[in-house]
């Protein structure tokens, strides 16, 4: 079975509880956040919702960004009440404050297609199949293929090219600018469905990752600050290869 680590970004400690590791999870108990390293400080003790909400708020002339804790989404999370009303989320919490309109079955949607602006001006009221609408319009609805979907970071040309090109995910991620899980779910068909052709492979048989390595690569890796992630691309190994390096799983015999 693999071996699950922390969610936390950058992250390589095994995962313990809720997808956190021992340290991150002692975060939540003690300061609410698995990324706070201090308290709040009362910052926000006897504020009223109207002050909470705008210390959290950078606004510019187009969108109000918000600064505060945000979910995988990216909407803004922040607990506030307009109306005898409780809101959970920042954007929908702004929109009634601002016009008053309780958004009661309602959902309040983005003209800026930006999930942490909260500026009432970017903001309407509308039903979820107003919302879905508004998604396919703009072509950002999920059921969207290839170059269509609202999150395509390539072109079906690209895409293609990957398919049938063996060089390692890592490699093809730096030369297109994209994660090396994107590859893969190209390489796997989990997107781009539609493709022609089948999935090339890199050869891997023979291949040994040490080989590819020096002493002093490893030396250099195990003293960088850089992410484990950019690591793996400039050195054209695996991230886990990086992590089991840094940990010294691996080169152990290697002196600092």
């Amino acid at each position: 079975m693999d071996l699950k680590i922390c969610c936390i970004k950058e992250c390589d400690a095994p995962s313990e509880i809720l997808g956190l590791c021992h340290l991150h999870w002692k975060r939540v108990k003690k300061y609410g956040s698995p990324v706070a390293v201090k308290s709040h400080s009362g910052s926000f003790q006897g504020k009223t919702a109207e002050e909470r909400f705008l210390m959290q708020v950078n606004k510019t002339d187009s969108c109000w960004w918000w600064i505060g804790g945000k979910d995988k989404n990216g909407y803004g999370m922040f607990r506030g009440e307009v109306g005898a009303t409780m809101f959970t989320r920042a954007h929908r919490f702004s929109y009634a404050f601002h016009t008053g309109d309780l958004l009661v079955g309602m959902v309040a949607m983005h003209s800026c297609d930006n999930p942490s602006c909260v500026n009432p001006a970017h903001l309407s009221s509308g039903t979820n199949a107003d919302n879905q609408r508004d998604k396919m319009a703009k072509g950002r609805h999920r059921g969207g293929k290839g170059e269509r979907h609202g999150g395509v970071l390539l072109t079906e040309s690209q895409a293609q090219a990957i398919l049938t090109d063996p060089r390692p995910y890592t490699e093809l991620a730096a030369e297109y600018g994209v994660a090396p899980s994107t590859i893969g779910s190209i390489k796997q068909r989990v997107s781009w469905k539609e493709l022609d052709g089948e999935a090339a492979k890199w050869p891997r048989k023979g291949i040994q990752t040490r080989n590819k390595l020096t002493a002093d690569d490893v030396r250099f890796i195990r003293t960088s600050a850089d992410r484990n992630c950019d690591l793996a691309v400039k050195f054209g190994v695996t991230r886990a290869t990086i992590t089991d390096i840094k940990k010294r799983r691996s080169w152990a015999e290697l002196s600092s």
